[in-house]
């Protein structure tokens, strides 16, 4: 699977994170009774439709990302993508001005920048790996 913008990376890591792909938000229980009335009446969904596949070992490499990063980039990243949680108490938990709420998007905005860049870091030094001579320097004196 090949993950193309920073947020899809995130999205599919958050999800790893969660422990697999996506649930719906509210309450299990309804969740539960909504399918049990589907299936009931037939029209349950097969198990693949609507499943967003997980690319572990992409989140993997944004999971060592997420770890370079700053305390407070990391919480609210982790705050925000992999618990779902509310900005409101996202801005409590964390000291961010609740208003006006674009503080609170700058702020997600910068933490999403930060990570995009040290997974570019990841990738550059990837590439140079792979292209230069595993040669060590007293070996070529």
């Amino acid at each position: 699977m090949t993950l193309k913008s920073t947020k899809e990376r995130i999205a599919n890591w958050a999800r790893w994170a969660r422990g697999g792909p996506a649930r719906p938000t509210g309450s299990n229980t309804a969740f539960i009774c909504d399918r049990m009335r589907a299936a009931k009446l037939g029209e349950l969904p097969s198990a693949q439709a609507g499943v967003e596949r997980l690319d572990a070992a992409d989140a993997a490499l944004v999971e060592q990302a997420w770890k370079a990063l700053a305390p407070k980039h990391r919480e609210l990243l982790r705050w925000h993508h992999v618990r779902n949680a509310n900005p409101a108490m996202i801005c409590r938990r964390m000291g961010i001005k609740p208003r006006p709420i674009s503080i609170f998007d700058l702020e997600l905005a910068r933490a999403e920048a930060e990570i995009a860049r040290v997974l570019a870091l990841q990738l550059d030094r990837a590439r140079n790996a792979a292209t230069s001579p595993h040669m060590s320097t007293r070996a070529a004196a």
